[in-house]
């Protein structure tokens, strides 16, 4: 039977995060530990370190920052016993600590790390002055605006090592999961008080949990735009399709081909922004472009249309899941929400620009808490490009294991189309009987 991946991979990992032992990133704090700006991504399929390469940093991080100074987390699920452990740490040793979920991840299970984080935080409060009170909240849909969920996934450290004003956003949530399950990066920021201020501002309007005015806010840097949603309102154009729209396919002078370059991982595409996007790749596609898609989830029409036959053919297309049982339920996926682009683009035949953060390429995302980078330094960006590209050729297999059982043989590539009782395989064979949603979950992951 098709089952939700968040329903059992949340109880799983409720119990398993309990018994995660103490490393030495999660030492006696203090650490000594400066972050560095730029990406950082991490992959559950290596050694320790390669699982735990943005947990780790999220850790040392926590246990560098000294007394008198702020950690804000903003983070679609919580639950870490490891992390909860951290946070209560530096709370003891003075640091204020903000915590930020979306209550549907108190809701589905019972969460002892967050509930065991909220009351101890509390607690800890008795020996603390008012602006200095630390706290752990949920939010019930959109902290900012209305409906959609709180899905935003970044960190602030005011002070860690000899950082200050460090600012880490991306696709990974404050979980085990995020290691041992999902592939995922964040981008750093660190001493840009610029930047600090202004992620700041938005953290603060979430921490009221209400509908702010104009919940679609962007500021631009000096090589580089952030962007949070929700994207509504007249002045809040889509910022992924404005960035499509910017592409000519033809002419790049950075690329061997002379076409365009574009690597996306958006994990999600779905409804009708999804289609949107994704129909604006497929005349990409026709008109040159150089285009690779590895992706998680797709709509029923959103696949069948880039997989169609017509004129180029089918837009390159891999699925970037393990699934080991051939139930249905991803036990590895790529978690990203990114894209580079490198050749022609605003009007530069040898430009780079990449795109990432916390939003799936779907109408739920449009409506909910998220945020996004946008970078034109040219070495990170073909960092990235080189990290989906890597993924998109050398992606594991299931090692070796059946797919399925005697009555299911599931293939790694094989699509699941619709939701509930309309959700089928792409031969066509049904995956449920209507009881429950087996996307229900997935899109806000």
């Amino acid at each position: 039977m098709y089952r939700t991946l968040v329903r059992t991979l949340a109880l799983l990992l409720a119990a398993v995060g309990l018994m995660v032992p103490v490393t030495t990133t999660a030492s006696a704090a203090p650490d000594n530990f400066t972050p560095r700006s730029g990406p950082t991504f991490n992959s559950p399929v290596g050694d320790a370190s390669a699982q735990r390469a943005i947990f780790r940093k999220i850790m040392r991080s926590i246990n560098s920052s000294p007394r008198g100074s702020n950690i804000n987390i903003f983070s679609w699920n919580f639950l870490t016993s490891e992390g909860k452990d951290a946070l209560l740490r530096a709370q003891r040793r003075g640091v204020r600590v903000r915590l930020l979920m979306d209550k549907r991840n108190l809701q589905r299970i019972d969460n002892p790390p967050f509930r065991r984080l909220r009351a101890g935080l509390q607690q800890g409060n008795r020996r603390v002055e008012g602006k200095r009170r630390s706290w752990a909240r949920v939010c019930e849909g959109t902290c900012r605006g209305g409906g959609g969920s709180a899905h935003s996934k970044f960190f602030m450290f005011s002070e860690v090592g000899k950082a200050r004003k460090v600012v880490m956003q991306g696709s990974a949530n404050f979980t085990v999961a995020s290691s041992t399950n999902q592939w995922n990066d964040i981008y750093t920021h660190a001493g840009n008080r610029a930047v600090w201020d202004f992620v700041g501002a938005v953290f603060g309007q979430a921490a009221r949990d209400k509908r702010t005015t104009s919940p679609y806010a962007a500021r631009s840097f000096k090589d580089f735009r952030l962007l949070f949603f929700p994207n509504v309102g007249r002045n809040s154009p889509d910022p992924v399709m404005q960035t499509l729209n910017r592409v000519k396919c033809q002419g790049a002078t950075n690329t061997g081909s002379g076409r365009t370059r574009i690597r996306i991982a958006p994990d999600v595409i779905r409804q009708d922004r999804g289609m949107r996007l994704a129909r604006k790749l497929r005349q990409m596609w026709q008109n040159g472009c150089d285009i690779r898609i590895g992706y998680t989830v797709v709509g029923i029409k959103i696949g069948r249309m880039l997989r169609s036959d017509g004129g180029r053919g089918p837009v390159p297309m891999k699925h970037l899941v393990q699934d080991f049982d051939g139930d249905g339920q991803f036990d590895n996926y790529f978690h990203l929400k990114s894209m580079s682009i490198v050749g022609n683009y605003g009007g530069d035949r040898s430009n780079h620009l990449l795109l990432n953060g916390s939003a799936n390429w779907s109408g739920l995302a449009k409506v909910s808490d998220e945020n996004l980078g946008v970078y034109r330094n040219k070495g990170r960006v073909l960092r990235y490009q080189k990290h989906i590209n890597y993924w998109y050729e050398n992606f594991p297999s299931n090692g070796g294991r059946r797919m399925g059982t005697s009555e299911r043989v599931v293939s790694d590539d094989r699509l699941v189309f619709g939701t509930d009782e309309d959700a089928v395989y792409e031969d066509g064979e049904s995956v449920t009987d209507g009881t429950f949603d087996p996307f229900a979950t997935m899109p806000v992951d």
